[in-house]
């Protein structure tokens, strides 16, 4: 089945992950709790927004960000566009998980290049990221670039239909 084969290599890289940001000394992430970092935008976003990409509630979303604020990782600012409202954004220490991640998985890609053959590891990802423009997702370019300009997560587009 399809989703098998998509998901097992999805968790083993996020277990793989994990442990090495675990031995890295980042023990307060959590798999749970990582989605907030995976798909925080570099300049920071509501609440609401982070829970609308997670497709979870503003209560669960403000959970996580609790967890992942008491680590020190992100903290709560006022939000430039509108001062009334809060934004969550990285702390440093957050920029700092998030480079050790991007090395981390880079690490882990290169592993399954070795795996695969790097013929094939290159077209596998050029598979997978066909089919997520094809189901209609944006993804502004690779995991990696969570380090240095933004999440990396896919968003699906507004309207919700593949386009």
């Amino acid at each position: 089945m399809i989703g098998a084969l998509l998901s097992i290599p999805s968790l083993a890289l996020s277990a793989a992950a994990r442990e090495r940001m675990h031995r890295r000394g980042f023990r307060d992430v959590t798999e749970s709790n990582s989605i907030v970092l995976r798909i925080l935008s570099a300049e920071g976003d509501r609440i609401t927004e982070l829970a609308r990409k997670a497709s979870m509630t503003k209560q669960s979303m403000g959970y996580l960000v609790e967890q992942v604020e008491a680590a020190g990782l992100v903290e709560r600012a006022a939000d430039p566009r509108d001062r009334r409202a809060v934004i969550i954004r990285r702390t440093p220490k957050g920029w700092s998980y998030n480079r050790a991640a991007a090395e981390e998985v880079t690490d882990i890609q290169r592993e399954w290049s070795r795996l695969l053959g790097a013929a094939k590891m290159k077209q596998l990802k050029a598979l997978l990221a066909e089919l997520v423009a094809k189901l209609g997702y944006e993804y502004g370019g690779s995991y990696l670039d969570v380090a240095t300009r933004g999440s990396g997560r896919p968003s699906r587009p507004r309207s919700g239909r593949a386009t």
